[in-house]
């Protein structure tokens, strides 16, 4: 009973805040992808993915995720490595443009980042054992299901306003990975939404198409004169 009342008096008081303070409500959710997806589906033979972009907008905080699916391979005449699996980040960005009346945006944001995959492995003895042993050349299978990896990222971009509530934009991201896992000794060689499992870390870009969708007009705050501004409506 007391931790009832407990969590009562700090929703009440959390809506009296919310209520002074209304900028802290969220104003609007912003959905998008990338567009350059399709230009690895129509042109890429190695790699192949499609990802989704969503963020709420909480004055100059945004709340961002983004959620993709996976295909790499790698097809040599000794060897064929197949990768497919999905990846979600998590994290959230700071407006360095907050006081833009087109509520234009450039951030600077953190990310948590996990990937679930399956790869495989066809491969010939003989690029394994030399050739002039004279071994019978037979073609053996290596495969890791169920494998998972996670990573944490630096992100930083722009997201501008086109026409009315499209935006237009990119991220650049520094990735740093924590942790892989599979169910054999197949070391994988590529990692959904972190790329090539060469290095501890790497780079990422993406370009990103969104369109925002309003909860409410959102209110612009100023530091000169502490005043309230409403957005600026984009001309078509």
């Amino acid at each position: 009973m007391r931790c009832f009342f407990s969590i009562l008096l700090f929703l009440v008081a959390g809506s009296d805040l919310f209520g002074q303070v209304d900028r802290y409500v969220p104003s609007a959710i912003r959905i998008g992808g990338d567009p350059g997806t399709f230009g690895y589906m129509l042109f890429s033979e190695k790699r192949g993915f499609i990802e989704a972009e969503a963020d709420i907008d909480f004055d100059r905080l945004f709340i961002v995720a983004n959620y993709g699916l996976s295909n790499y391979k790698l097809d040599e005449p000794t060897y064929v490595y197949e990768n497919n699996g999905s990846y979600l980040r998590v994290g959230a960005d700071i407006n360095f443009m907050h006081q833009d009346q087109n509520l234009n945006v450039m951030f600077f944001g953190l990310r948590y980042a996990t990937s679930s995959f399956n790869d495989k492995l066809d491969y010939d003895t003989q690029a394994i054992i030399q050739s002039q042993t004279g071994w019978p050349n037979t073609r053996e299978t290596s495969r890791s299901d169920n494998g998972k990896a996670t990573w944490y990222e630096m992100v930083t971009g722009l997201k501008i306003r086109i026409v009315k509530q499209l935006y237009m934009g990119f991220s650049l991201r520094f990735k740093l990975l924590m942790k892989t896992t599979q169910t054999n000794d197949l070391r994988p060689y590529y990692i959904p939404g972190f790329g090539k499992n060469i290095n501890t870390s790497s780079f990422g870009f993406n370009y990103y198409i969104s369109y925002r969708l309003p909860f409410r007009k959102k209110i612009i705050y100023t530091n000169e004169n502490k005043n309230a501004v409403k957005e600026k409506k984009k001309k078509p």
